[in-house]
């Protein structure tokens, strides 16, 4: 099921990318910088799978040994190293305001999504569990006057 909600996510975020592309070309946004800011070169195509170079970068992250046929290719080793880094970068605190601001924003919106602003204090950072509540509470519909 994660799966399955991650690819809707992905299908969801391509929509929101191609939307804000859209507006992009609209106001005059050059062709060649509108392809550099959607990076098209990076976009995969999931139906064909997994691939070697998928699973090195598991491998990486998980800390586990990679083949030595699999070692034999630069985009597995490359992989398998960002993987790696990945991995380490994971455990240390995450101390830029951005990637703050942004886990805050999602926090946010999935918390104003399942109506549940309180979870929030239980599992974030402080300072991101209230950059989080502002976002939800920014989010919050208002009960219409009735008369």
């Amino acid at each position: 099921m994660t799966l399955y909600r991650a690819t809707d996510a992905a299908d969801t975020m391509n929509m929101v990318a191609m939307l804000i592309a859209a507006y992009c070309e609209r106001t005059g946004m050059a062709a060649h910088t509108l392809d550099s800011y959607l990076q098209v070169g990076q976009q995969a195509i999931r139906a064909h799978g997994t691939d070697e170079e998928d699973r090195s970068h598991v491998a990486g992250l998980l800390g586990e040994a990679l083949s030595y046929e699999a070692m034999r290719a630069s985009t597995n080793r490359m992989r398998y190293h960002r993987g790696q880094r990945q991995a380490e970068q994971a455990q240390q605190p995450e101390d830029d305001p951005q990637k703050l601001f942004t886990v805050a924003c999602l926090h946010g919106l999935k918390a104003r999504l399942c109506d549940d602003v309180d979870s929030l204090d239980s599992y974030l950072p402080p300072q991101v569990a209230a950059m989080a509540r502002k976002v939800a509470e920014a989010l919050e519909v208002p009960e219409l006057a009735t008369t």
